[in-house]
């Protein structure tokens, strides 16, 4: 009988180590890993069974090409349609035995093209960041680790539909049901940060700095919404020990009335605890809008980026700018701990860097302008002639929490 092989789709330059950690997860279940990396622009940091090369190859093209296009949304496309033949051609072999993938919003995107073209009863299976939110589904997850898998047919009867989706559903809760156990405080000290596509290098930098001496660890949240209300809920709940909220779009979302807000109570919890936080305007320079062609009139004319075939990138106004600083500032006023803010005043992510779709410089200094009128005394502000992503910012963000946490250790 040929092997059945567990295919793990990743993008290896951003997620080499959750992908090598779900190769030996399902390698310790039983199953056999055949991980196929979808990445484009950095090297890979895990090993591959299908390279990034022979994915781009598979969908007539190279990745050099997809890197000298400077088209983010094309390469996504381009990379999903090679992935989709390997598998295919897995399948039409008999070797497949389900799809796994993690991701977030590019991640996802790519990964479920991919599950889309296998047949209804072959497992497929996407741990997203973009499960829950703004999309018809959201209320049934919450901020909860809720997996959602399509029942295809109507729920009424056992048949040649239904039965296979059944039979996966029981062996997934059954597989899931011998490792399960809920979140818990651990010895190390934990942090939280929150991150976006624009904000991944700093935030990798922050947790590699953090994690370094080993009883520490730093868990990033997708600031689309949900993502921003778990982080909150762990906050609240008195299991972290400090905050790098770094990527504070979901403020800009609660400004301008967008899907990807947070709700009204963004930005307290750390405040409300006590505890340490280092705050950046990572990803309040944009608003995150549904596919191009569908764009809101009012949003007609501004600066924009396709970010995925279903999500455009909007360039955020100065007023709507100055409006979201001010929020932040208040947020801050609010904070029973200490805390402190970094601006980098070249650019507040990729996308808005000189020669990016959304470099608009007179917002941001918008921004810092509203920032610093309001933003109390006692809150540090370090300004950098840097961009957000630049190594310095996420040093300095350390080195603000180390002294804060210090000051507190030495007051108890």
């Amino acid at each position: 009988m040929a092997t059945k092989y567990i295919v793990i789709l990743g993008s290896l330059d951003t997620k080499g180590a959750e992908v090598e950690f779900l190769r030996q997860a399902v390698r310790a279940q039983g199953g056999e890993p055949w991980v196929v990396d979808t990445g484009v622009l950095g090297e890979p940091t895990a090993e591959a069974d299908v390279t990034r090369h022979q994915v781009a190859e598979a969908a007539g093209t190279t990745i050099q090409a997809l890197i000298d296009g400077r088209d983010k949304n094309r390469a996504l496309l381009a990379m999903a349609e090679g992935a989709t033949r390997i598998v295919l051609d897995l399948f039409q072999r008999g070797q497949l035995g389900g799809v796994l993938s993690i991701g977030g919003s590019r991640g996802t995107a790519l990964s479920t093209r991919v599950m889309q073209a296998l047949p209804v009863g072959v497992p497929k299976l996407m741990v997203s960041t973009m499960a829950s939110g703004h999309n018809p589904f959201g209320p049934y997850v919450g901020t909860k680790d809720v997996t959602l898998m399509y029942s295809v047919a109507d729920v009424l009867g056992v048949n040649s539909v239904t039965r296979p989706i059944f039979t996966n559903a029981a062996a997934a809760i059954v597989a899931m049901s011998r490792v399960g156990q809920p979140v818990q405080r651990t010895a190390k000290r934990t942090f939280t940060a929150s991150m976006l596509g624009v904000s991944t290098t700093l935030v990798g930098q922050i947790q590699e700095l953090v994690q370094a001496d080993g009883d520490s660890e730093v868990i990033a949240f997708h600031a689309v919404g949900t993502g921003g209300r778990a982080m909150e809920e762990l906050i609240a709940a008195g299991l972290v020990d400090g905050v790098f909220d770094v990527t504070t779009g979901e403020m800009t979302a609660l400004v301008v009335g967008g899907d990807f807000s947070a709700g009204p109570d963004r930005m307290r919890a750390a405040g409300q605890r006590g505890i340490p936080q280092v705050v950046a305007p990572g990803g309040v320079d944009f608003i995150i809008e549904g596919p191009l062609d569908r764009l809101p009139a009012k949003y007609q004319g501004r600066k924009v980026m396709v970010h995925t075939p279903t999500i455009t990138l909007v360039r955020t106004s100065a007023e709507e700018m100055a409006a979201v600083g001010k929020l932040i500032a208040e947020r801050l006023a609010e904070a029973r701990g200490p805390a402190a803010a970094i601006l980098p005043l070249q650019a507040f992510g990729w996308f808005a860097m000189e020669g990016q779709p959304l470099h608009d410089p007179e917002s941001d200094r918008a921004f810092i302008q509203a920032f610093k009128a309001h933003v109390p005394p006692h809150v540090e502000v370090v300004e950098l002639d840097t961009h957000l992503n630049d190594p310095q910012v996420g040093e300095v963000a350390v080195d603000l929490m180390r002294r804060m946490l210090h000051r507190r250790d030495r007051q108890t």
